[in-house]
């Protein structure tokens, strides 16, 4: 019996997990629902940290992060992945040159759903967005997500909340009743100061956890990146109809 051991016969070391997911390397608890908590899904997820990347430097758009990124997507996709997702929207940043590193798609934040769901709303309507820090969605940003109707997007920030410092700091634990109760505080905030809004998008991989009371507080539609990556797993992994 002969072993082909050349270098193209090489498999990765591991297998079964369709999607990866690049994170930030953070030290906050991390809660059910949130895109680092792998019991958020009910399918295997390959994450990879990029060392040293604060959510700060993420925030700012630090080009340093711009290898390092790269090279963690490079890394999930030479281990089989078939797409790469990143965890925090300002993964942003980074979606054009990354995606031309790649041989598979990169979704690396929510806010490439932006285009999409403006073109789903009324002309009327407009799309709230919650970020970490509004200061956050920047021009590089806008570019990398194809997002030009500036005018129909409402950015509200998390950054004013006490109960979201440790998300901001990286570490700590988190009250997960008090975040909550912020996060629904500044979409009614921001849902009284525009009524247009007919959608929310939460830029913020903490945030999903609290998308459902989110839509019955509001009554309207949640758009985060746990459906998101549910989304693209369905496209990557399910086997669909068959005859």
């Amino acid at each position: 019996m002969s072993t082909d051991k050349s270098p193209d016969s090489r498999r990765p070391p591991l297998a079964g997990f369709p999607l990866g997911v690049l994170i930030a390397d953070t030290g906050h608890e991390l809660v059910l629902g949130n895109v680092q908590h792998a019991g958020s899904f009910g399918f295997p997820v390959l994450y990879h940290v990029v060392r040293g990347l604060s959510p700060d430097a993420l925030m700012r758009g630090d080009p340093s992060l711009t290898n390092p990124i790269r090279d963690g997507a490079l890394a999930l996709q030479a281990l089989g992945v078939s797409a790469v997702v990143g965890a925090c929207g300002s993964f942003a940043n980074y979606q054009m040159e990354v995606a031309a590193a790649l041989d598979i798609p990169l979704f690396l934040s929510i806010l490439l759903e932006v285009p999409l769901l403006l073109r789903a709303l009324a002309p009327s309507r407009k799309l709230g967005i919650v970020f970490a820090r509004t200061s956050s969605f920047t021009d590089r940003i806008r570019e990398n997500c194809g997002i030009v109707e500036h005018n129909r997007l409402v950015a509200l920030g998390m950054d004013a909340s006490p109960a979201f410092l440790p998300v901001l700091r990286a570490a700590g634990s988190i009250d997960s009743t008090a975040l909550r109760h912020a996060t629904l505080d500044v979409v009614r905030s921001g849902l009284r100061a525009e009524p247009r809004i007919g959608a929310w998008l939460l830029q913020c991989s903490d945030l999903p956890p609290y998308a459902a009371a989110i839509r019955e507080a509001t009554g309207l539609a949640v758009f985060d990146m746990i459906g998101m990556i549910r989304r693209i797993h369905e496209a990557i992994a399910t086997a669909g109809f068959t005859e």
